[in-house]
């Protein structure tokens, strides 16, 4: 992966998580806060964090937690991150939660044999964000029940909705539906001349294998793409399942991105 990839992806990354929010950079670091979700981590969050003195380190991060003021404020180690800046984190009191794989389309996207199914429209007016929010809701549910721990209080997803709703100015939110029922969601976001952002593929177990995912897919990266973009980036857990499917629909793994979060250590 060149240098030119990696800092495009993580550009990408945070310029996507900070819409709808506030930003701040410092010593080159880029701090991002949103008031509206502070449950959600990736809306507060501090990357392309430099340097390798533990003790500044922590001070820095410090300093970046009480301007972020979530209780979910996350650190993500992207691909530009040098390995000295990571490994002072491991004496700043910081923990390591999850690494998410990259991954890049820069050509045209597979298209599968089965028929497309699916009515795919853009999330506009209440009923629609009161489905996306349904949708979302069991979303949640889901990734609580795989990973093994208790569900996500109601008002996680509320706020999710409501930063979407403000991000909408920006990011396109999409629903699909089948006989008149909406049974999935996707969004894009459109860059000219940089790369495009995809994010939070879901599609309703009861309509999965059935090609809703791949219109979704298919649907969101046009979209993404309709501003001039032409490379589009995805992330997916390192764990799970999605990296394959993308895969399978033409995206390239380019990078690693680690997420970490404050631990019993974290002094303020």
């Amino acid at each position: 992966m060149t240098e030119q990839v990696a800092l495009a992806v993580e550009d990408g990354n945070a310029e996507f998580w900070a819409l709808g929010g506030e930003t701040r950079t410092v010593t080159g670091a880029r701090w991002i806060r949103n008031r509206e979700a502070p449950l959600v981590g990736r809306w507060n969050a501090i990357t392309r964090l430099v340097g390798d003195d533990p003790d500044e380190i922590r001070q820095v991060l410090a300093e970046a937690l009480d301007w972020i003021g979530a209780p979910a404020a996350r650190l993500y180690a992207g691909p530009a991150m040098s390995q000295a800046t990571e490994a002072a984190l491991a004496f700043a009191g910081w923990r390591l939660r999850e690494q998410v794989v990259e991954m890049v389309a820069a050509g045209p996207l597979a298209v599968p044999r089965r028929p497309e199914p699916a009515t795919v429209r853009r999330v506009d007016g209440d009923p629609d964000w009161d489905a996306l929010h349904t949708l979302l809701r069991l979303d949640h549910e889901e990734e609580d029940r795989a990973e093994g721990r208790p569900p996500r209080d109601e008002e996680y997803t509320r706020q999710c909705v409501l930063a979407h709703r403000i991000r909408s100015a920006h990011v396109n939110y999409w629903l699909a539906w089948v006989d008149g029922d909406p049974c999935g969601f996707f969004s894009s976001w459109p860059r000219p001349e940089a790369m495009a952002v995809v994010e939070d593929l879901y599609v309703r177990p009861d309509r999965r294998g059935r090609g809703v995912a791949s219109q979704l897919l298919r649907h969101a990266v046009a979209d993404a793409r309709s501003a001039g973009a032409g490379p589009v980036l995805i992330r997916a857990e390192v764990d799970d399942w999605p990296k394959h499917f993308y895969r399978r629909h033409g995206f390239r793994p380019v990078a690693v991105t680690r997420c970490y979060e404050p631990g019993p250590g974290d002094v303020r």
